[in-house]
């Protein structure tokens, strides 16, 4: 078992094993869980369509809450909210399991994934970044969150230009699902939000040495496609699935698309025993 560094939260994790009926193979079967890491100012609930289509394929899918997140949930007395700190927390959860398991983050939560890949490799058989890449974030949503950050809030309009450039148009009820995450209190969204935006140490990525899969939306305008295509071809690791007709939250705009591209990235990387 991880031993426990100091100032790491205990999650709440929603575990979730394929059904009976789910088209499972005895190979699928014994795949390590997925661990499925959210980003910014974002529920659990975007995680809805992909995590059905894995589960639909046999896979089994633990969905955790970063530090903070899960409603009325506080954080630890002294805990301070940074990329390590959430990675450590998501590793106590990780080594629950007996075996290395499947990492996939979005955003922020890609973030998280590679911090946790690079300070804990031994937990991790392969990581998945979903809308992210290491790189300096656009300049516009930068400045825009920074002011945001400085009033102490987030306001509606600033809300509104969020979901939008993560989400494309919504329906209503789609768009109040979505949104939640913004009626956290700011003692979390304010730091896990300096976290996203700072982004991983240079240094983080060299230090992975699990198979890394890039999943990006063609049309993402948070992350562009050239960012990941120059990310992966700095490292014979790195692999890129674009996804046609999708932006930032491809796992959420093309949820089949996505467990495809995953599903086939883990058999590859991570074959079952035999």
């Amino acid at each position: 078992m991880l031993e426990e560094p100091s100032g790491i939260a205990e999650l709440h994790v929603d575990r979730r094993r394929p059904a009976p009926s789910a088209s499972t193979t005895a190979a699928l079967t014994r795949q390590p869980p997925v661990l499925l890491v959210h980003g910014w100012a974002s529920t659990v609930a975007y995680w809805e369509p992909l995590a059905a289509e894995l589960l639909d394929e046999g896979f089994e899918v633990w969905i955790p809450e970063l530090p903070g997140y899960h409603p009325g949930e506080a954080l630890p007395e002294g805990f301070a909210w940074t990329l390590e700190s959430a990675a450590a927390s998501i590793a106590a959860i990780a080594a629950e399991y007996p075996s290395p398991v499947h990492v996939a983050g979005h955003s922020l939560g890609g973030s998280v994934a590679l911090t946790l890949s690079a300070n804990y490799p031994g937990l991790v058989a392969s990581v998945a970044l979903i809308g992210m890449v290491p790189a300096p974030p656009n300049q516009g949503f930068k400045s825009m969150l920074e002011a945001q950050l400085e009033q102490g809030f987030i306001d509606d309009a600033t809300r509104a230009k969020c979901m939008k450039a993560w989400f494309g148009p919504l329906a209503p009820d789609e768009e109040r699902l979505l949104g939640e995450g913004f009626n956290l209190p700011f003692d979390v969204l304010g730091p896990s939000g300096l976290a996203a935006m700072a982004g991983v140490a240079a240094d983080v990525p060299n230090k992975v040495t699990a198979p890394t899969l890039v999943i990006a939306g063609v049309g993402d305008r948070v992350r562009s496609l050239d960012q990941a295509e120059s990310f992966v071809a700095a490292s014979p690791g790195r692999q890129l699935v674009a996804i046609p007709d999708a932006g930032h939250s491809v796992h959420w705009e093309q949820p089949h698309a996505c467990a495809e591209a995953l599903g086939a990235f883990w058999r590859e990387t991570s074959p079952p025993p035999a």
